[in-house]
């Protein structure tokens, strides 16, 4: 997590010193506002990413008790086809 955190930090430390010289603001410019619209596009399907992962927690979780607390024949149907044909 530690490299991630310094690669982007030094992309972006690139792209303020090559805000800095001159010439170079044609190509910095577009380049941090697309960065500033992919942040936005993040922040505004963040919502919807936050209740899927908690659906997904929540349901990993109960299934992980139901299947602490049943039986293998109550959670397996071929597990009492295997009992019933011998």
């Amino acid at each position: 997590m530690s490299t991630i955190i310094f690669v982007l930090s030094g992309i972006i430390l690139g792209l303020v010193i090559m805000s800095k010289i001159p010439g170079l603001e044609h190509f910095v410019k577009p380049t941090i506002d697309l960065l500033f619209t992919f942040i936005k596009f993040l922040c505004a399907n963040a919502s919807a990413w936050a209740v899927y992962f908690f659906k997904m927690f929540v349901d990993s979780h109960l299934d992980l008790l139901k299947h602490l607390s049943l039986s293998a024949d109550a959670i397996d149907p071929s597990m009492k086809m295997k009992k019933n044909a011998a």
